[in-house]
């Protein structure tokens, strides 16, 4: 019975020491399960911060590359000096504003873009007899007359509108200096001019030779004298309308 008894009490006392061994593992084990929580909380944020990221990625590209094409108006007129005030008796005007600038206004209001000037680093003259006889001269020298600095690359939008007067039957010589300047690979290409009676006096045709490289669309000849019309206007805002630039 003695026997009995103390080998009782030592099952016993193993037991519990055994139970002890238990609970203290469990106890060691909370820090590893909360760590392990903590962890896939994490991983749940990184995730969702990447998910995240990515949409903004997405939105980004999405927002880069939603069709909408880059477009810039460029026009040149003897108006166009470095004096912001000079008004020329050369250049038909519309409510104070030269022709052609007249027309890329118009272009603007309707299509958006940037319109930017062509300004010649040498003013042309503003007197009528005084400006053709220097166009001519020009023409007839083969001159390139310089201009200042358009603050963009023009060959860096996806369409641009060039507008010129027709002087002495074509393009003035600063369109030249202007088409030997840049080359527009891969840009659309839409001319507009004003004239006296030649309309585009094959300056277009010109323009697709200068710039082969460039898809060349069907301009705009608007009579200088015309400038301000509300048959101008519609015969521009029709045009546009006629491109499908959408």
């Amino acid at each position: 019975m003695q026997i009995k008894r103390i080998t009782a009490l030592l099952l016993t006392a193993i037991l519990a020491v055994s139970l002890a061994a238990c609970g203290n593992s469990r106890t060691a084990d909370k820090p590893s399960d909360l760590t392990d929580q903590q962890t896939e909380v994490s991983e749940n944020t990184e995730n969702h911060t990447t998910d995240m990221q990515t949409d903004d990625q997405t939105i980004q590209e999405t927002a880069n590359d939603d069709g909408q094409k880059s477009t810039l108006i460029l026009y040149f007129s003897a108006d166009n000096t470095k004096d912001v005030d000079a008004v020329s008796s050369a250049t038909p005007m519309a409510d104070g504003t030269a022709s052609v600038e007249w027309i890329a206004n118009i272009i603007q209001a309707q299509v958006g873009g940037d319109l930017i000037p062509i300004i010649p680093s040498v003013d042309y003259p503003l007197d009528y007899d005084e400006l053709a006889d220097y166009a001519k001269q020009e023409r007839d020298d083969g001159g390139r007359p310089a201009f200042e600095d358009l603050g963009v690359d023009p060959t860096s939008y996806d369409i641009v509108f060039i507008g010129y007067p027709i002087w002495w039957y074509e393009m003035p010589m600063i369109m030249d200096t202007f088409f030997d300047t840049y080359d527009f690979t891969g840009v659309t290409i839409i001319p507009f001019n004003t004239h006296a009676g030649s309309r585009d006096g094959g300056t277009y045709g010109d323009i697709s030779e200068l710039e082969p490289n460039a898809t060349v669309l069907d301009g705009l000849a608007i009579r200088g004298e015309d400038a301000g019309e509300d048959s101008a206007r519609r015969s521009i805002e029709e045009w546009l309308s006629g491109l499908n630039l959408d």
